[in-house]
Protein backbone atom coordinates (compact mmCIF):
# COMPACT_ATOMS: atom_id res chain seq x y z
CA UNK A 1 0.00 0.00 0.00
CA UNK A 2 1.42 3.36 -1.02
CA UNK A 3 1.64 6.30 1.37
CA UNK A 4 -1.22 7.98 -0.48
CA UNK A 5 -3.42 4.89 -0.24
CA UNK A 6 -2.64 4.56 3.46
CA UNK A 7 -3.55 8.21 4.02
CA UNK A 8 -6.84 7.73 2.18
CA UNK A 9 -7.64 4.68 4.27
CA UNK A 10 -6.95 6.57 7.50
CA UNK A 11 -9.23 9.38 6.34
CA UNK A 12 -12.02 6.96 5.41
CA UNK A 13 -11.80 5.18 8.75
CA UNK A 14 -11.90 8.42 10.75
CA UNK A 15 -14.77 9.81 8.69
CA UNK A 16 -16.80 6.64 9.24
CA UNK A 17 -15.99 6.61 12.95
CA UNK A 18 -16.90 10.27 13.41
CA UNK A 19 -20.14 9.78 11.51
CA UNK A 20 -21.07 6.90 13.82
CA UNK A 21 -20.13 9.00 16.87
CA UNK A 22 -22.21 11.92 15.58
CA UNK A 23 -25.26 9.69 15.14
CA UNK A 24 -24.68 8.23 18.60
CA UNK A 25 -24.48 11.72 20.12
CA UNK A 26 -27.65 12.88 18.38
CA UNK A 27 -29.49 9.76 19.52
CA UNK A 28 -28.47 10.55 23.10
CA UNK A 29 -29.87 14.07 22.62
CA UNK A 30 -33.09 12.55 21.27
CA UNK A 31 -33.45 10.29 24.31
CA UNK A 32 -32.81 13.22 26.64
CA UNK A 33 -35.42 15.46 25.03
CA UNK A 34 -37.97 12.64 24.96
CA UNK A 35 -37.33 11.97 28.64
CA UNK A 36 -36.07 8.44 27.98
CA UNK A 37 -33.74 6.69 30.39
CA UNK A 38 -30.16 6.47 29.19
CA UNK A 39 -28.63 3.02 28.94
CA UNK A 40 -25.06 1.78 28.93
CA UNK A 41 -25.22 1.80 25.16
CA UNK A 42 -25.74 5.58 25.36
CA UNK A 43 -22.27 6.08 26.83
CA UNK A 44 -20.32 8.16 24.32
CA UNK A 45 -17.38 6.61 22.54
CA UNK A 46 -14.09 7.95 23.88
CA UNK A 47 -11.98 10.44 21.96
CA UNK A 48 -8.75 11.76 23.38
CA UNK A 49 -6.49 14.61 22.38
CA UNK A 50 -4.18 12.30 20.42
CA UNK A 51 -7.14 11.32 18.24
CA UNK A 52 -7.94 14.97 17.59
CA UNK A 53 -4.35 15.67 16.64
CA UNK A 54 -4.26 12.66 14.30
CA UNK A 55 -7.43 13.85 12.59
CA UNK A 56 -6.02 17.37 12.26
CA UNK A 57 -2.87 15.97 10.65
CA UNK A 58 -4.91 13.80 8.27
CA UNK A 59 -7.55 16.34 7.22
CA UNK A 60 -6.19 19.78 7.96
CA UNK A 61 -8.47 22.61 9.10
CA UNK A 62 -9.70 24.11 5.82
CA UNK A 63 -12.48 23.35 3.35
CA UNK A 64 -14.66 20.25 3.45
CA UNK A 65 -11.83 18.16 4.93
CA UNK A 66 -11.58 20.69 7.74
CA UNK A 67 -15.19 19.96 8.66
CA UNK A 68 -14.11 16.49 9.72
CA UNK A 69 -11.52 17.99 12.07
CA UNK A 70 -13.99 20.44 13.62
CA UNK A 71 -16.54 17.68 14.05
CA UNK A 72 -13.93 15.84 16.08
CA UNK A 73 -13.12 19.01 18.03
CA UNK A 74 -16.79 19.55 18.86
CA UNK A 75 -17.08 15.98 20.08
CA UNK A 76 -13.91 16.30 22.17
CA UNK A 77 -15.04 19.60 23.72
CA UNK A 78 -18.46 18.23 24.52
CA UNK A 79 -16.95 15.26 26.35
CA UNK A 80 -14.89 17.61 28.51
CA UNK A 81 -17.65 20.13 29.23
CA UNK A 82 -20.58 17.74 29.77
CA UNK A 83 -19.75 16.97 33.43
CA UNK A 84 -19.89 20.69 34.26
CA UNK A 85 -23.05 21.15 32.22
CA UNK A 86 -24.63 18.17 34.00
CA UNK A 87 -24.09 19.87 37.37
CA UNK A 88 -25.67 23.08 36.06
CA UNK A 89 -28.61 21.14 34.58
CA UNK A 90 -29.21 19.39 37.90
CA UNK A 91 -29.37 22.68 39.78
CA UNK A 92 -31.58 24.25 37.10
CA UNK A 93 -34.03 21.35 37.22
CA UNK A 94 -34.38 21.81 40.97
CA UNK A 95 -34.74 25.60 40.94
CA UNK A 96 -38.24 27.04 41.26
CA UNK A 97 -39.61 30.58 41.35
CA UNK A 98 -42.30 31.36 43.92
CA UNK A 99 -45.13 33.31 42.28
CA UNK A 100 -48.58 33.86 43.83
CA UNK A 101 -48.26 30.87 46.17
CA UNK A 102 -47.29 28.70 43.20
CA UNK A 103 -43.94 27.35 42.04
CA UNK A 104 -42.64 27.88 38.52
CA UNK A 105 -39.77 25.54 37.53
CA UNK A 106 -36.80 27.52 36.27
CA UNK A 107 -36.68 25.37 33.14
CA UNK A 108 -40.31 26.31 32.33
CA UNK A 109 -40.08 30.07 32.88
CA UNK A 110 -40.42 30.94 29.19
CA UNK A 111 -43.45 28.69 28.66
CA UNK A 112 -45.05 30.11 31.82
CA UNK A 113 -44.50 33.71 30.67
CA UNK A 114 -46.01 32.98 27.26
CA UNK A 115 -49.23 31.85 28.96
CA UNK A 116 -49.61 34.37 31.79
CA UNK A 117 -51.37 37.65 31.02
CA UNK A 118 -51.09 38.90 34.62
CA UNK A 119 -48.58 41.79 34.58
CA UNK A 120 -47.98 41.68 38.33
CA UNK A 121 -47.34 37.94 38.26
CA UNK A 122 -44.71 38.37 35.54
CA UNK A 123 -43.12 41.19 37.56
CA UNK A 124 -42.94 38.92 40.60
CA UNK A 125 -41.42 36.19 38.45
CA UNK A 126 -38.74 38.60 37.18
CA UNK A 127 -37.54 39.21 40.73
CA UNK A 128 -37.45 35.51 41.48
CA UNK A 129 -35.58 34.67 38.29
CA UNK A 130 -33.03 37.39 39.03
CA UNK A 131 -32.23 35.71 42.35
CA UNK A 132 -32.13 32.22 40.84
CA UNK A 133 -29.76 33.35 38.08
CA UNK A 134 -27.47 35.02 40.61
CA UNK A 135 -27.32 31.72 42.52
CA UNK A 136 -26.80 29.56 39.42
CA UNK A 137 -24.29 31.89 37.71
CA UNK A 138 -21.18 30.22 39.22
CA UNK A 139 -22.28 26.86 37.81
CA UNK A 140 -22.91 28.37 34.37
CA UNK A 141 -19.58 30.16 34.50
CA UNK A 142 -17.82 26.91 35.42
CA UNK A 143 -19.25 25.26 32.30
CA UNK A 144 -18.10 28.13 30.08
CA UNK A 145 -14.70 28.21 31.79
CA UNK A 146 -14.26 24.49 31.14
CA UNK A 147 -14.91 25.10 27.43
CA UNK A 148 -12.41 27.96 27.26
CA UNK A 149 -9.79 25.96 29.14
CA UNK A 150 -10.09 23.05 26.71
CA UNK A 151 -9.70 25.43 23.78
CA UNK A 152 -6.65 27.15 25.24
CA UNK A 153 -4.77 24.37 27.00
CA UNK A 154 -5.69 21.32 24.91
CA UNK A 155 -6.36 22.73 21.45
CA UNK A 156 -4.14 25.82 21.41
CA UNK A 157 -6.80 28.49 20.93
CA UNK A 158 -6.28 31.19 23.59
CA UNK A 159 -9.09 33.32 22.14
CA UNK A 160 -12.62 32.02 21.72
CA UNK A 161 -13.34 34.41 18.88
CA UNK A 162 -10.32 33.23 16.90
CA UNK A 163 -11.42 29.60 17.27
CA UNK A 164 -15.01 30.32 16.17
CA UNK A 165 -13.82 32.42 13.22
CA UNK A 166 -11.50 29.68 12.00
CA UNK A 167 -14.13 27.00 12.52
CA UNK A 168 -16.85 28.97 10.71
CA UNK A 169 -14.58 30.71 8.20
CA UNK A 170 -16.13 34.10 9.03
CA UNK A 171 -15.08 37.42 10.49
CA UNK A 172 -17.12 37.97 13.62
CA UNK A 173 -16.10 41.62 13.68
CA UNK A 174 -17.63 42.08 10.22
CA UNK A 175 -20.70 40.05 11.20
CA UNK A 176 -21.15 42.16 14.32
CA UNK A 177 -20.83 45.30 12.22
CA UNK A 178 -23.57 44.05 9.88
CA UNK A 179 -25.81 43.41 12.89
CA UNK A 180 -25.09 46.89 14.20
CA UNK A 181 -26.01 48.40 10.82
CA UNK A 182 -29.30 46.47 10.83
CA UNK A 183 -30.11 47.70 14.32
CA UNK A 184 -29.43 51.28 13.23
CA UNK A 185 -31.50 50.92 10.06
CA UNK A 186 -34.56 49.55 11.87
CA UNK A 187 -34.34 51.32 15.24
CA UNK A 188 -36.66 54.23 14.51
CA UNK A 189 -39.32 52.04 12.89
CA UNK A 190 -39.15 49.52 15.71
CA UNK A 191 -39.44 52.09 18.49
CA UNK A 192 -42.47 53.62 16.82
CA UNK A 193 -44.24 50.26 16.75
CA UNK A 194 -43.28 48.38 19.90
CA UNK A 195 -44.66 50.76 22.53
CA UNK A 196 -48.23 50.99 21.18
CA UNK A 197 -48.30 47.22 20.55
CA UNK A 198 -47.21 46.46 24.13
CA UNK A 199 -49.66 48.98 25.56
CA UNK A 200 -52.57 47.62 23.53
CA UNK A 201 -51.90 44.03 24.61
CA UNK A 202 -50.83 44.50 28.25
CA UNK A 203 -51.62 48.07 29.25
CA UNK A 204 -47.93 48.52 30.13
CA UNK A 205 -45.59 51.20 28.87
CA UNK A 206 -42.05 50.28 27.88
CA UNK A 207 -40.51 52.09 30.85
CA UNK A 208 -42.23 49.52 33.11
CA UNK A 209 -41.67 46.43 30.93
CA UNK A 210 -39.09 43.65 31.24
CA UNK A 211 -37.98 40.86 28.93
CA UNK A 212 -40.60 38.64 30.62
CA UNK A 213 -43.33 40.96 29.36
CA UNK A 214 -41.73 40.69 25.91
CA UNK A 215 -41.95 36.90 26.15
CA UNK A 216 -45.69 37.16 26.78
CA UNK A 217 -46.11 39.69 23.97
CA UNK A 218 -44.25 37.51 21.45
CA UNK A 219 -46.01 34.30 22.55
CA UNK A 220 -49.26 35.53 20.91
CA UNK A 221 -51.36 33.42 23.29
CA UNK A 222 -53.78 36.36 23.62
CA UNK A 223 -54.68 35.74 19.95
CA UNK A 224 -55.38 32.03 20.36
CA UNK A 225 -59.12 32.73 20.37
CA UNK A 226 -58.65 33.28 16.61
CA UNK A 227 -56.87 29.94 16.15
CA UNK A 228 -58.97 27.57 14.00
CA UNK A 229 -60.57 24.95 16.22
CA UNK A 230 -59.96 21.40 15.15
CA UNK A 231 -56.85 22.14 13.10
CA UNK A 232 -55.07 18.83 12.75
CA UNK A 233 -51.73 17.57 11.59
CA UNK A 234 -53.58 15.96 8.66
CA UNK A 235 -54.64 19.41 7.41
CA UNK A 236 -51.01 20.44 7.42
CA UNK A 237 -49.99 17.17 5.78
CA UNK A 238 -52.38 17.90 2.92
CA UNK A 239 -50.83 21.33 2.42
CA UNK A 240 -47.34 19.91 2.02
CA UNK A 241 -48.69 17.19 -0.24
CA UNK A 242 -49.52 19.93 -2.76
CA UNK A 243 -45.78 20.71 -2.81
CA UNK A 244 -44.93 17.06 -3.44
CA UNK A 245 -43.72 16.52 0.11
CA UNK A 246 -44.75 13.48 2.13
CA UNK A 247 -44.92 14.01 5.89
CA UNK A 248 -45.61 10.28 6.13
CA UNK A 249 -42.07 9.62 4.93
CA UNK A 250 -40.67 6.83 7.15
CA UNK A 251 -37.57 8.95 7.73
CA UNK A 252 -39.64 11.63 9.50
CA UNK A 253 -40.76 11.04 13.08
CA UNK A 254 -43.02 13.66 14.72
CA UNK A 255 -43.36 13.46 18.51
CA UNK A 256 -46.22 15.67 19.69
CA UNK A 257 -46.30 15.41 23.47
CA UNK A 258 -45.99 17.35 26.69
CA UNK A 259 -47.50 20.80 27.24
CA UNK A 260 -48.39 23.39 24.58
CA UNK A 261 -45.53 25.78 23.97
CA UNK A 262 -42.85 23.37 25.17
CA UNK A 263 -39.39 23.81 23.69
CA UNK A 264 -39.40 22.24 20.24
CA UNK A 265 -36.50 20.47 18.57
CA UNK A 266 -35.46 18.87 15.30
CA UNK A 267 -32.85 16.16 15.75
CA UNK A 268 -31.37 14.71 12.54
CA UNK A 269 -30.04 11.42 13.86
CA UNK A 270 -29.14 10.18 10.37
CA UNK A 271 -29.39 12.53 7.37
CA UNK A 272 -31.53 11.84 5.37
CA UNK A 273 -32.68 8.54 6.87
CA UNK A 274 -33.90 9.39 10.38
CA UNK A 275 -35.05 12.83 11.50
CA UNK A 276 -37.11 13.57 14.62
CA UNK A 277 -39.34 16.55 15.40
CA UNK A 278 -40.30 17.07 19.05
CA UNK A 279 -42.98 19.57 20.02
CA UNK A 280 -46.09 20.05 22.14
CA UNK A 281 -49.72 19.56 21.04
CA UNK A 282 -51.22 21.89 18.43
CA UNK A 283 -53.37 24.24 20.54
CA UNK A 284 -52.49 27.73 19.32
CA UNK A 285 -50.41 29.98 17.10
CA UNK A 286 -47.17 29.40 18.95
CA UNK A 287 -47.57 25.65 18.58
CA UNK A 288 -48.19 25.98 14.84
CA UNK A 289 -45.13 28.22 14.49
CA UNK A 290 -43.03 25.61 16.27
CA UNK A 291 -44.35 22.84 14.02
CA UNK A 292 -43.60 24.71 10.81
CA UNK A 293 -40.20 25.86 12.06
CA UNK A 294 -39.10 22.32 12.89
CA UNK A 295 -40.56 20.99 9.63
CA UNK A 296 -38.40 23.52 7.79
CA UNK A 297 -35.40 21.85 9.37
CA UNK A 298 -36.69 18.31 9.01
CA UNK A 299 -37.78 18.44 5.37
CA UNK A 300 -34.48 20.01 4.31
CA UNK A 301 -32.74 17.06 5.97
CA UNK A 302 -34.90 14.19 4.66
CA UNK A 303 -34.75 15.49 1.07
CA UNK A 304 -30.96 15.76 1.15
CA UNK A 305 -29.18 13.66 -1.48
CA UNK A 306 -28.15 10.47 0.40
CA UNK A 307 -25.10 10.05 -1.83
CA UNK A 308 -23.44 13.18 -0.45
CA UNK A 309 -20.40 12.52 1.76
CA UNK A 310 -20.71 13.22 5.51
CA UNK A 311 -18.70 16.43 5.13
CA UNK A 312 -21.49 17.85 2.96
CA UNK A 313 -24.57 16.65 4.84
CA UNK A 314 -23.74 15.56 8.39
CA UNK A 315 -20.79 17.74 9.43
CA UNK A 316 -21.55 21.45 9.34
CA UNK A 317 -20.24 24.20 11.59
CA UNK A 318 -23.01 26.73 10.89
CA UNK A 319 -26.71 26.11 11.34
CA UNK A 320 -27.75 29.30 9.53
CA UNK A 321 -28.83 27.63 6.27
CA UNK A 322 -31.10 25.14 8.01
CA UNK A 323 -32.43 27.89 10.30
CA UNK A 324 -33.21 30.02 7.23
CA UNK A 325 -35.40 27.22 5.82
CA UNK A 326 -37.05 26.87 9.24
CA UNK A 327 -37.73 30.62 9.48
CA UNK A 328 -39.06 30.66 5.91
CA UNK A 329 -41.70 28.09 6.90
CA UNK A 330 -42.42 29.71 10.25
CA UNK A 331 -43.03 33.12 8.70
CA UNK A 332 -45.05 31.56 5.85
CA UNK A 333 -47.55 29.83 8.14
CA UNK A 334 -48.32 33.15 9.84
CA UNK A 335 -48.70 35.14 6.62
CA UNK A 336 -52.06 36.57 5.55
CA UNK A 337 -52.09 34.36 2.47
CA UNK A 338 -51.64 31.14 4.44
CA UNK A 339 -54.03 32.16 7.20
CA UNK A 340 -56.78 33.00 4.71
CA UNK A 341 -56.28 30.53 1.87
CA UNK A 342 -55.13 27.47 3.82
CA UNK A 343 -56.59 27.90 7.32
CA UNK A 344 -59.74 29.76 6.26
CA UNK A 345 -59.50 32.78 8.55
CA UNK A 346 -61.48 35.88 7.66
CA UNK A 347 -59.57 38.74 6.05
CA UNK A 348 -59.85 40.79 9.25
CA UNK A 349 -58.63 38.02 11.56
CA UNK A 350 -55.82 37.05 9.20
CA UNK A 351 -54.67 40.66 9.15
CA UNK A 352 -54.72 40.86 12.96
CA UNK A 353 -52.66 37.69 13.44
CA UNK A 354 -50.26 38.33 10.57
CA UNK A 355 -49.49 41.91 11.59
CA UNK A 356 -48.75 40.82 15.16
CA UNK A 357 -46.39 38.21 13.76
CA UNK A 358 -44.56 40.75 11.59
CA UNK A 359 -43.94 42.84 14.71
CA UNK A 360 -42.76 39.72 16.50
CA UNK A 361 -40.42 38.93 13.60
CA UNK A 362 -38.84 42.38 13.72
CA UNK A 363 -38.49 42.17 17.51
CA UNK A 364 -36.80 38.77 17.39
CA UNK A 365 -34.42 39.73 14.60
CA UNK A 366 -33.35 42.82 16.50
CA UNK A 367 -32.94 40.73 19.66
CA UNK A 368 -30.51 38.34 18.00
CA UNK A 369 -28.71 41.15 16.23
CA UNK A 370 -28.20 42.85 19.61
CA UNK A 371 -27.05 39.59 21.21
CA UNK A 372 -24.48 39.13 18.46
CA UNK A 373 -23.10 42.65 18.96
CA UNK A 374 -22.83 42.04 22.71
CA UNK A 375 -21.19 38.63 22.43
CA UNK A 376 -18.61 39.74 19.90
CA UNK A 377 -17.65 42.71 22.08
CA UNK A 378 -17.57 40.80 25.36
CA UNK A 379 -15.50 37.93 24.01
CA UNK A 380 -13.19 40.36 22.20
CA UNK A 381 -12.44 41.97 25.55
CA UNK A 382 -12.38 38.68 27.48
CA UNK A 383 -15.39 39.71 29.56
CA UNK A 384 -17.18 36.42 30.01
CA UNK A 385 -17.71 36.98 33.73
CA UNK A 386 -18.05 40.76 33.56
CA UNK A 387 -20.19 41.11 30.47
CA UNK A 388 -23.42 41.68 32.38
CA UNK A 389 -23.52 45.47 32.24
CA UNK A 390 -23.01 45.67 28.46
CA UNK A 391 -25.63 42.96 28.00
CA UNK A 392 -28.25 44.80 30.06
CA UNK A 393 -27.42 48.15 28.45
CA UNK A 394 -27.47 47.06 24.80
CA UNK A 395 -30.45 44.71 25.12
CA UNK A 396 -32.40 47.45 26.86
CA UNK A 397 -31.53 50.00 24.20
CA UNK A 398 -32.22 47.78 21.20
CA UNK A 399 -35.27 45.81 22.39
CA UNK A 400 -36.69 48.59 24.62
CA UNK A 401 -37.34 46.00 27.36
CA UNK A 402 -35.39 45.78 30.61
CA UNK A 403 -32.94 42.88 30.82
CA UNK A 404 -31.58 41.96 34.25
CA UNK A 405 -27.76 41.80 34.19
CA UNK A 406 -27.94 38.59 36.24
CA UNK A 407 -29.56 36.73 33.33
CA UNK A 408 -26.61 37.31 30.98
CA UNK A 409 -24.94 33.90 31.19
CA UNK A 410 -28.31 32.18 30.70
CA UNK A 411 -28.91 34.09 27.48
CA UNK A 412 -25.46 33.29 26.09
CA UNK A 413 -25.34 30.75 23.28
CA UNK A 414 -22.21 28.69 22.48
CA UNK A 415 -20.48 28.82 19.10
CA UNK A 416 -22.00 32.25 18.40
CA UNK A 417 -25.30 30.61 17.46
CA UNK A 418 -26.78 34.08 17.77
CA UNK A 419 -25.01 34.75 14.45
CA UNK A 420 -26.81 31.76 12.89
CA UNK A 421 -30.17 33.03 14.10
CA UNK A 422 -29.56 36.61 13.01
CA UNK A 423 -28.33 35.59 9.56
CA UNK A 424 -31.19 33.11 9.21
CA UNK A 425 -33.84 35.76 9.90
CA UNK A 426 -32.23 37.96 7.26
CA UNK A 427 -31.59 35.06 4.88
CA UNK A 428 -35.14 33.69 5.08
CA UNK A 429 -36.37 37.03 3.67
CA UNK A 430 -33.93 36.60 0.78
CA UNK A 431 -35.39 33.12 0.14
CA UNK A 432 -38.92 34.51 0.29
CA UNK A 433 -38.06 37.29 -2.15
CA UNK A 434 -36.60 34.74 -4.58
CA UNK A 435 -39.75 32.56 -4.36
CA UNK A 436 -41.92 35.61 -5.00
CA UNK A 437 -39.99 36.23 -8.20
CA UNK A 438 -39.59 32.60 -9.33
CA UNK A 439 -42.98 31.15 -8.40
CA UNK A 440 -45.11 34.30 -8.16
CA UNK A 441 -46.71 36.24 -5.33
CA UNK A 442 -48.86 33.19 -4.65
CA UNK A 443 -45.83 30.90 -4.23
CA UNK A 444 -47.41 29.41 -1.13
CA UNK A 445 -50.17 27.95 -3.34
CA UNK A 446 -47.94 27.10 -6.31
CA UNK A 447 -46.83 23.43 -6.63
CA UNK A 448 -43.70 24.70 -8.41
CA UNK A 449 -42.48 25.95 -5.02
CA UNK A 450 -42.06 22.34 -3.94
CA UNK A 451 -39.78 21.66 -6.92
CA UNK A 452 -37.63 24.69 -6.09
CA UNK A 453 -37.29 23.64 -2.45
CA UNK A 454 -36.46 20.06 -3.40
CA UNK A 455 -33.70 21.38 -5.65
CA UNK A 456 -32.30 23.52 -2.85
CA UNK A 457 -32.39 20.75 -0.28
CA UNK A 458 -30.69 18.07 -2.35
CA UNK A 459 -27.38 19.84 -1.78
CA UNK A 460 -27.61 19.26 1.96
CA UNK A 461 -25.15 21.34 3.97
CA UNK A 462 -22.53 21.61 1.24
CA UNK A 463 -22.73 25.41 1.43
CA UNK A 464 -23.27 27.77 4.33
CA UNK A 465 -26.09 30.32 4.05
CA UNK A 466 -24.05 33.13 2.48
CA UNK A 467 -22.50 30.83 -0.13
CA UNK A 468 -25.88 29.19 -0.82
CA UNK A 469 -27.53 32.52 -1.56
CA UNK A 470 -24.64 33.64 -3.75
CA UNK A 471 -24.05 30.41 -5.68
CA UNK A 472 -27.63 29.11 -5.93
CA UNK A 473 -29.70 32.30 -6.08
CA UNK A 474 -27.07 34.78 -7.30
CA UNK A 475 -27.78 37.25 -4.52
CA UNK A 476 -25.93 38.32 -1.38
CA UNK A 477 -26.93 37.85 2.24
CA UNK A 478 -28.20 41.35 3.00
CA UNK A 479 -30.91 42.94 5.12
CA UNK A 480 -32.63 44.86 2.30
CA UNK A 481 -35.22 42.16 1.48
CA UNK A 482 -36.05 41.71 5.18
CA UNK A 483 -36.63 45.42 5.70
CA UNK A 484 -38.60 45.77 2.45
CA UNK A 485 -40.93 42.81 2.96
CA UNK A 486 -41.65 43.64 6.59
CA UNK A 487 -42.35 47.29 5.82
CA UNK A 488 -44.80 46.11 3.14
CA UNK A 489 -46.49 43.64 5.53
CA UNK A 490 -46.79 46.28 8.23
CA UNK A 491 -48.13 48.90 5.86
CA UNK A 492 -50.67 46.77 4.03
Amino acid sequence: MTASELQNQVCREWTEKLLAMTKEMRRRDLSFHLGSEQTRNDTPSPMDLADVEEIKHAFGTAGFDGRVYYQAVDYFIRSKVEPFQAVLNTWMRGAKANVNAGKVPFTEVITWCQDIGDNQARSALAKEVRSICAFLAPFSYASWKALLNVLEHDLGYPEYIAFCEEKRDVSLAVSGSHAQDFLSDTRETYRGLIDPWLNTVTGLSLKDASRFDAIYLLGLRYLDHLFPQGLTIEKIVSFFREWGMDLGNPALHIHSEGIPGRQSYCIPVDIPGEVHVILGPLHGWLDMESLFHELGHALSFIYTDPSLPPEEKDFFQSGALSEAFAFLFQRMCMSREFLQEILGLSSENAQTVSRAHVLKWLTLTRRYGAKLVIEVENFRLGRLKKGQSLYSEVMGRETCFYYDPETYLFDLMPDFYSLDYFQAFIGSACLREYLNQAAGDDWILNPETGSILHHWWRNGNRLDLSAFLQETLDRPLESGPFIKVNQYDLGS
